[in-house]
């Protein structure tokens, strides 16, 4: 192991993201047995502007990178002196990823073993307040004279590495972020592996976190360890700054994706988190209405934008509002020309449904035919019943529940296996109630629109046949 070669880089660049970023200074030092054995350094023409804020930042402007080279001049250099190397950098992701997109945009491959130097330090020398390149020089007294060029960093880095290889002699600890084989290696630099590795496979929401524990960015999974893992092995601008960002992840578990999309929503809304794309405001959504043609026939419409005496329902996409029309027209038998599934024509000819109820070609009595319209109407009111949505818990002895008030989202709860209910009201001794929002509307509205098997308990005076109270409801609920 001691005679292994690292290739210790430093790069500026004309930003801090990872795509269209391009490199505008490189610096590479070979280390072996500790001893710098070979260099190469080069300003490069990034073809394009430096911002205002990296010149001030580096003191390098366009006209010093003016006749330098391009990277595809200087890519036979870059990729010979790091040959048969370990790639080594502070915050290693970052440079390498940079390296590996200019190999890339000029057709070619760029692939080298990593170790980063902020990963190794925290190993090695624990307890510092900042693992900052600049920060841990001042801490351990390394000169670094030349800060944010290339030559000065590197410079630093390699003194740095020296250090670690005098507290890791034998390359123990060297080896084992060398031998990485999870996700582990893709690790934001301020965390912990140990922490990685106790992340649950199971359904919730979870939060990347600063180092003041503020949520920087909130997300849901149904396996929220894989999920988190493929956000360390994204490589966009917004997740690399992200990943730097990131000091801690925590969790909720919610046992099923309902809850953990409302919860994921809620939490959004009530910290707003940096990293988090604004929630789009829903679109207007689809109402479905109804009123009473020239024939006498109730007919029902769905629309956007009309101001309608009656709503029975509401959909947030057009796909939703279709099947869920299709399925009343076979369930009550009705027609689709009058359920908004067909327009301008004279009489049915639906692609799908094929049992028309006669309606249009005045084959079924006016009255009866509102008669199965009537039906449908109280079917679409179980929807705005109030009840609990009963799904599956954080653990196998217990139950969640989402308590629609109305039909609107009013708070979730869990239930375990052991409690016996005497009354549906207790459900209540459990409850943690939530603020409805229209986010929370559509994601209800599509649960109950697309779920085909659902465990629903009627509340607050809802009929339901008497050999089916509701305390046997529950019972069934959340007890089989």
């Amino acid at each position: 192991m001691k005679d292994v070669k690292f290739a210790i880089t430093d790069i500026e660049t004309t930003g801090s993201g990872i795509k269209e970023n391009k490199i505008t200074e490189i610096c590479i030092m070979v280390v072996q047995n500790g001893e710098v054995i070979d260099e190469y350094s080069s300003l490069v023409n990034p073809s394009q502007s430096i911002p205002l804020y990296i010149e001030s930042l580096t003191g390098i402007n366009d006209e010093m990178v003016g006749n330098a080279p391009q990277f595809y001049e200087i890519a036979e250099d870059v990729d010979k002196i790091t040959k048969d190397c370990v790639f080594v950098a502070h915050n290693v992701n970052f440079d390498y990823n940079i390296i590996r997109s200019e190999f890339s945009s000029i057709g070619k491959e760029f692939k080298r073993k990593r170790l980063c130097t902020v990963r190794l330090t925290k190993k090695l020398i624990p307890g510092l307040f900042s693992y900052s390149l600049g920060n841990i020089c001042t801490s351990i007294n390394i000169p670094h004279p030349d800060r944010h060029r290339a030559g000065g960093d590197c410079e630093a880095t390699v003194t740095l590495f020296q250090r670690c290889l005098s507290l890791d002699p034998e390359y123990e600890e060297i080896t084992k972020l060398l031998n990485q084989r999870t996700a582990a290696s893709y690790l934001p630099p301020n965390f912990k592996r140990s922490d990685f590795e106790k992340l649950p496979t199971s359904t919730g929401v979870y939060f990347f976190k600063d180092k003041d524990g503020i949520p920087l960015y909130i997300g849901k999974a149904k396996n929220i360890k894989n999920r988190i893992k493929s956000h360390f092995q994204e490589r966009t601008n917004r997740k690399y700054k992200l990943m730097q960002a990131t000091y801690s992840i925590d969790y909720e578990l919610t046992g099923n994706e309902l809850l953990a999309l409302l919860r994921e929503s809620e939490l959004i809304l009530k910290y707003y988190p940096k990293f988090n794309k604004a929630q789009k405001k829903p679109g207007r959504p689809y109402t479905l209405t109804s009123y009473h043609n020239q024939k006498g026939i109730e007919q029902f419409v769905l629309h956007k934008n009309r101001i309608a005496p009656v709503s029975w329902m509401k959909f947030y996409t057009r796909d939703e509002a279709i099947k869920f029309m299709e399925f009343l027209c076979e369930e009550f038998e009705l027609c689709p020309k009058y359920c908004g599934l067909q327009s301008g024509v004279k009489y049915c000819d639906h692609y799908k449904i094929t049992s028309c109820s006669g309606a249009c070609r005045n084959e079924i009595d006016t009255e009866e035919y509102n008669d199965r319209v009537a039906k449908a109407i109280d079917y679409i009111g179980q929807f705005d019943d109030s009840c609990l949505l009963v799904e599956k818990g954080r653990t196998s002895k217990e139950k969640s529940f989402i308590y629609l008030n109305r039909g609107r989202y009013a708070g979730y709860g869990f239930i375990d296996h052991s409690y016996e209910f005497k009354h549906s009201e207790e459900f209540r001794n459990f409850l943690i109630p939530q603020k409805n929002s229209s986010y929370a509307d559509r994601i209800v509205s599509r649960y109950l629109n697309t779920k085909k098997e659902l465990v629903k308990i009627p509340l607050n005076g809802s009929e339901t046949p008497a050999e089916n109270d509701t305390e046997k409801l529950f019972e069934k609920a959340f007890y089989l």
